[in-house]
């Protein structure tokens, strides 16, 4: 029996040693399954480990992922790095208790050391200034709106490639030291970025502006023409100062002003369809459209601002009767043929007068003007007064200062050439039947057109 325990005791005390031997190899060797940086190191010592960390960082290369697909690449030569033993490597083997050997069997290590560096300054600065992404680096654009012939572009903003560098020189740097083989420049926020971008809050807000403005439509009727101010006219009128949009003032005064010109009949030649001559041309006087150019353009920048859309006519400061028919005479009106001493009232296209005048004395330079003119208004039984003269008429029609048709009872004869030494003061005199047909057909506002 007591043979029989010693048997046990020596069983156990060579377990013991075997046990005490394989705990002392692992004091100074990586267990079973034991990688560094990708390596199996198992039974290495912590000099031998250290070798192989020397030998991969000797080789190492940093790979630079840049945006558009290009790769860079970085040799430790390059980037100054110069390599020793770490002490990691011990640390790394203390955590693996050689007396807990036995774990290895169910449990494996794996480590990332890296050695000792250190950088030459000048040389990883040079390898870093040489990259062509720093060399060659595109400037990002910013988004922007451009103004148009009919509106307005929007440029989205572009990213470009410029790096910055003092981003890109510690990105690099952190890689190095934990010698990553590989950096993506976008993912690390290595590129300058554009400070304007097609969603920022200030272009949303002017393009927001644009389309309101752009959006109106204002069309002016004459008639049966029209003249249209929509987005390609508006689009002219707009200024830009950055992301800062205007409404130019002048802009749409001198559009208004170009309206006026075009459109604008008062004091103007025009055609006139005469009764014995044909189609004339017949100018000057008070009758007639004129846009109150003032009004107006107040009005049109505040119809863009507000982005109507409207239909209407302009304001007017002198205005005719019509548009299209006979010029802008119209069907009813008064014709004084004034070298015919001869005179037509038609309403509606209908005649309703014609008879013989008698107008101003040429004799004594009392010509009557030739013009286009409108009845101001209508008097009965007025006295007409002039320097030397007091003469009372039934029917009394100013047309154009102290100018005017009325009735002649005075005279037994008309027409002819009367005019020339017997003429009036430059009156239209006319005979009192007749006149009494005209006082009384004809309004206010009627055109009078008188040629020679």
């Amino acid at each position: 029996m007591l043979k029989r325990i010693r048997w046990y005791l020596w069983v156990l005390a060579g377990i013991f040693l075997a046990y005490l031997a394989v705990s002392v190899y692992f004091m100074e060797h990586f267990f079973l399954g034991t990688t560094v940086n990708g390596e199996n190191v198992e039974f290495q010592t912590v000099s031998e480990v250290n070798s192989l960390i020397l030998s991969q960082a000797q080789a190492y290369e940093l790979t630079l992922s840049e945006r558009g697909g290009t790769e860079e690449t970085l040799t430790a030569e390059q980037l100054g790095m110069s390599f020793s033993e770490t002490e990691n490597v011990r640390e790394y083997k203390r955590i693996q208790n050689g007396f807990l050997w036995p774990r290895m069997f169910w449990q494996q290590d794996s480590y990332r050391i890296s050695p000792d560096i250190v950088f030459d300054e000048d040389t990883f600065d040079s390898a870093v200034e040489s990259l062509s992404c720093v060399q060659e680096g595109i400037e990002p654009k910013d988004a922007w709106v451009e103004l148009t012939a009919d509106g307005y572009e929007l440029h989205p903003e572009e990213q470009g490639s410029k790096v910055k560098e003092d981003v890109l020189r510690e990105e690099i740097r952190s890689a190095a030291q934990s010698l990553s083989e590989n950096i993506d420049l976008e993912e690390l926020g290595c590129y300058e970025e554009p400070s304007m971008t097609a969603d920022a809050a200030e272009i949303t807000e002017l393009t927001s502006k644009l389309d309101h403005w752009l959006g109106a439509e204002i069309t002016y009727e004459f008639g049966s023409d029209t003249d249209v101010v929509d987005g390609s006219v508006i689009a002219g009128f707009i200024t830009l100062d950055g992301n800062d949009a205007a409404l130019d003032s002048e802009a749409v005064e001198e559009w208004v002003s170009e309206l006026a010109d075009k459109r604008d009949t008062y004091k103007k030649a025009r055609q006139f369809n005469s009764t014995l001559r044909g189609t004339i041309t017949v100018s000057g006087g008070n009758y007639g459209w004129q846009i109150d150019q003032e009004t107006e353009s107040a009005a049109l920048l505040a119809s863009i601002e507000n982005g109507e859309t409207v239909t209407k006519q302009p304001a007017w400061s002198h205005e005719g009767k019509t548009w299209g028919v006979n010029g802008d005479i119209g069907d009813t009106y008064i014709e004084v043929d004034m070298g015919a001493q001869h005179m037509w009232a038609y309403k509606d296209g209908a005649l309703v007068i014609d008879t013989d005048v008698v107008t101003g004395n040429i004799s004594r330079n009392y010509g009557t003007p030739a013009i286009v003119a409108a009845i101001q208004y209508k008097d009965r039984d007025a006295v007409l007064r002039g320097d030397n003269y007091a003469t009372p008429v039934k029917y009394w029609m100013p047309f154009y200062g102290n100018y005017g048709i009325h009735d002649a009872g005075w005279r037994s004869e008309f027409g002819g050439t009367i005019y020339l030494t017997n003429g009036s003061h430059g009156c239209v005199n006319t005979p009192p039947a007749a006149m009494k047909v005209i006082f009384e057909t004809m309004e206010s506002g009627t055109p009078v057109v008188l040629y020679y």
